[in-house]
């Protein structure tokens, strides 16, 4: 009886061990840190930016935001298939460039304006030219992207940042 007790004891012990393992929560990954930026571009320390905030949700595009969009139309967003990247790595660069404001996005042919794990943000012109917006109508840009393009909780597309065809926003893996 006290050898069975003791196998007990072992095996509750070793599955406590073993539950403890596997219930263990994932590292939280270090936006902050890990965030990368394009040279010129404010860093994620100047601009104050905490976890918190490059992992907030991408708002829906509103309807209203749509509908200009459609009117001011000059390029066709699209989905695409691989390479893709996750959501959270995209949604923390979308933080990033809104986070940004009114200051411009500026692009001459084709700028990676963040990258975080394997996703990046790019921009490039139409006509390998100059084009600029603010980086607000930027991340807009790629926020359709993120509403209409997520697969298995990986997304990558293009669109045209908010209010001018020329700059075109790709969000895609690497």
């Amino acid at each position: 009886m006290v050898g069975f007790a003791k196998n007990i004891v072992a095996l509750t012990a070793v599955l406590s061990f073993f539950g403890a393992a596997i219930a263990a929560p994932a590292p939280e990954v270090d936006y902050a840190k890990l965030i990368e930026v394009a040279p010129g571009y404010p860093t994620v320390e100047e601009l104050g930016l905490t976890n918190a905030d490059l992992t907030k949700p991408v708002p829906e595009i509103d309807e209203i935001v749509a509908r200009d969009m459609l009117l001011q139309k000059r390029y066709e967003p699209r989905c695409w298939g691989e390479p893709r990247c996750t959501v959270n790595d995209a949604r923390a660069c979308y933080n990033y460039l809104n986070s940004i404001g009114g200051n411009r996005c500026e692009v001459r042919g084709r700028v990676q304006m963040c990258k975080m794990g394997g996703c990046a943000w790019d921009a490039r012109t139409l006509n390998n030219a100059f084009a600029s917006s603010s980086c607000r109508d930027a991340a807009l840009g790629g926020a359709w992207v993120l509403n209409n393009c997520i697969s298995n909780n990986r997304v990558a597309g293009s669109n045209a940042a908010f209010g001018n065809g020329n700059l075109i926003v790709d969000i895609i893996g690497r």
